[in-house]
C-alpha cells in the first residue's frame, strides 16, 4: 500500500518523461491556461505599424475634404490597424507562429484597406486599371509568402515595416476598383465585380492549400524563436503546436479568412446590385 501511495505522489511532482521537452528548458514551460494568459498580455507599441498608421494620418489630414461619415471610417480603420499591429497576434506571428503570421495577412492586406477605402472622399478617386489592381493585390500576398521574404521581415524591423506596407498598399489597390471613392470609377457590378472576386477567392484558396502542405523548414525564421514570452515549449506540448501542424493550420486560416472576406464582399455585391435594379 506504501508503495502505491508513494508512486502516486511522484506522478504529481514529475513530468511526464515521454513529453519531448528540452531539458535545459523545460523549467520555462508554462500550462496552456498560464500561456493563455501571457499572450493576452502581450500588447506592445509596434513600431513598423505604428509608423504606417502615422504616414496614413498625416496624408488624410493633408487632403482634406473629408465629411463626418468618412472621418468615422477612417477612425476605424486607423484603430483597427494599430490594434492589429500591436497586438500579442503581431508577437506571435514575429516569433512563434506561422498560424499568426497567415491570420495578421489577411487583415492587413484585406480588410484593413477596405475600412481606409471607404473613408476617401470622392475627390480623390483615380482612375486604377482593374487587372493591374488584382495582379498587385494578390502578387503582394504570394511575394511576402516567400521564404525569403517572410523571413527577412521576421528578423528585421524596417523589412517587416515595408511589408506592412506593401501589403496594406497593394491591399487598397485592389479593392479600388470595386470601392473607388467616386462611382464613376468603379466596375460594373455584374459580371465584372463578381468575376473579380470569384478569382481573388481562387487564388487564395491556392494558395492557401500551397502553404497547409509546405514543408514547415522553409520559414527558418521560426526554427529557433527568440521566445521573450517563454511560451515556446507551451505552445508545442499545451497547445499542440508543432512545426507541421502550424504550417497546415496556418495555411487553413489563411484560406478560409481570405475566403470569408471575399466572399462577404461578393454577398455585399449581390445586395448592391439587387437594390439598383429595384430602382429601375
Amino acid at each position: 500500500m506504501r508503495d502505491i501511495t508513494r508512486k502516486a505522489e511522484a506522478s504529481l511532482h514529475f513530468p511526464n518523461p515521454c513529453l519531448k521537452i528540452p531539458s535545459g528548458r523545460r523549467e520555462k514551460s508554462n500550462d496552456g491556461v498560464t500561456t493563455l494568459s501571457i499572450v493576452a498580455h502581450a500588447w506592445r507599441a509596434d513600431p513598423a505599424g505604428l509608423a504606417i498608421c502615422a504616414a496614413l494620418l498625416i496624408l488624410y489630414l493633408a487632403a482634406g475634404g473629408f465629411s463626418r461619415s468618412s472621418l468615422l471610417w477612417f477612425l476605424a480603420a486607423e484603430l483597427f490597424l494599430a490594434a492589429v499591429v500591436c497586438s500579442p497576434l503581431d508577437l506571435l506571428a514575429r516569433q512563434y507562429l506561422f498560424t499568426a503570421e497567415a491570420v495578421e495577412r489577411v487583415l492587413i492586406a484585406l480588410t484593413a484597406p477596405y475600412l481606409f477605402l471607404l473613408s476617401l472622399p470622392p475627390r480623390l478617386s483615380l482612375p486604377v486599371n482593374r487587372y493591374i489592381a488584382w495582379m498587385a493585390g494578390m502578387g503582394a500576398l504570394l511575394i511576402w509568402f516567400l521564404p525569403a521574404p517572410l523571413n527577412r521581415a521576421l528578423s528585421s524591423e524596417p523589412i517587416r515595416a515595408v511589408e506592412f506596407a506593401t501589403l496594406f498598399a497593394a491591399g487598397l489597390m485592389f479593392w479600388w476598383p470595386i470601392h473607388a471613392p467616386s462611382p464613376d470609377r468603379r466596375m460594373p457590378l455584374l459580371p465584372a465585380s463578381l468575376l473579380y472576386l470569384a478569382a481573388a477567392t481562387v487564388w487564395c484558396s491556392l494558395l492557401g492549400l500551397f502553404l497547409a502542405f509546405a514543408q514547415p523548414s522553409i520559414y527558418s525564421g521560426y526554427a529557433n524563436p527568440p521566445d521573450t514570452l517563454h511560451i515556446a515549449d507551451s505552445l508545442v506540448v499545451d497547445w499542440s503546436f508543432t512545426r507541421e501542424n502550424d504550417q497546415q493550420t496556418g495555411g487553413l486560416l489563411f484560406w478560409i479568412g481570405s475566403a470569408t472576406v471575399l466572399l462577404s464582399e461578393v454577398m455585399a455585391v449581390y445586395i448592391r446590385w439587387y437594390r439598383s435594379s429595384s430602382k429601375d
